[in-house]
């Protein structure tokens, strides 16, 4: 009869999220540091004319899981977040910003046609002759001096910092004699992105969680016993996220575990161990 009892916890090697009324996988992380699976609940005591404890009765019974993920996860954001992870293709593109530092050059043709020019590195995307508003030029000590705003043709006999846009060449034309570095922002569209919002107005789904974790014998641990948590209803907290933006840092989840509230057994969690058949 295989009954364990101690056990040696090696690791915990997934967190899976599953859509509750579909069981479509949502989310899995599997970088995961410091997890701890809590429980909690609301006492009353009850006591006699002189203030002597006769019993104390439970209720709200609720717990937590948390962990942090070694790396950046888009699903886990997502989930925090209370959105879906959009996935571009060619037909539902993902508007990027771009931010470049480009190179203004004379392109000469003839002599009276030398052109100044810059080269961007994506197709602009807005308001047709406009997307790209605004370009400011890069001094010699590195600082921002003129800026150019778009226009629709330029008037070589006026001083106007204009500039035009050919979006489908992916250039822009300055006034003659206009050298140099400039800045330029601008948006483009990608057929090969990814994007998670965060709204006011978001709330994380209600979730599913399977916990697989790995076990071993303490007095054999050759001996590898697979290990499953399974949470049947769990949120993810979203009151306070927090996502480092350093190289080493971690991506934080806690979530909170409730009974299903039609489920007459009132069943947080269960733990599953199993030996290899």
């Amino acid at each position: 009869m295989f009954n364990p009892n101690e056990l040696v916890l090696e690791k915990i090697r997934a967190v899976e999220e599953y859509d509750p009324a579909t069981s479509e996988l949502t989310g899995r992380y599997t970088q995961i540091e410091e997890p701890s699976l809590k429980t909690s609940a609301e006492g009353t005591t009850v006591t006699d004319a002189m203030g002597a404890e006769i019993a104390t009765f439970y209720k709200a019974q609720t717990g937590t899981f948390s962990f942090s993920n070694s790396l950046f996860s888009l699903d886990l954001a997502a989930s925090q977040f209370g959105t879906e992870k959009e996935i571009a293709d060619a037909d539902h593109p993902v508007t990027v910003p771009v931010s470049e530092i480009i190179s203004i050059e004379a392109k000469t043709g003839d002599s009276a046609n030398t052109t100044y020019k810059a080269q961007l590195k994506y197709v602009p995307v807005g308001t047709a002759g406009a997307e790209v508003k605004y370009v400011k030029v890069i001094t010699d000590n590195n600082t921002f001096g003129e800026t150019y705003t778009a226009a629709a043709a330029i008037d070589q006999n006026t001083t106007d910092k204009v500039f035009v846009v050919n979006a489908a060449d992916k250039t822009l034309t300055f006034p003659a004699g206009t050298i140099g570095r400039a800045f330029v922002q601008y948006e483009r569209k990608s057929d090969s992105a990814v994007k998670v919002s965060k709204n006011t107005n978001g709330i994380p789904a209600v979730k599913s969680l399977l916990i697989h974790a790995l076990f071993h014998d303490p007095c054999n641990t050759n001996s590898v016993y697979a290990g499953v948590i399974n949470v049947p209803r769990a949120q993810i907290n979203p009151e306070a996220v927090e996502i480092s933006l350093t190289p080493d840092g971690k991506h934080s989840a806690e979530y909170k575990l409730q009974k299903p509230y039609c489920d007459e057994n009132a069943r947080l969690f269960d733990i599953i161990i199993a030996s290899e058949d």
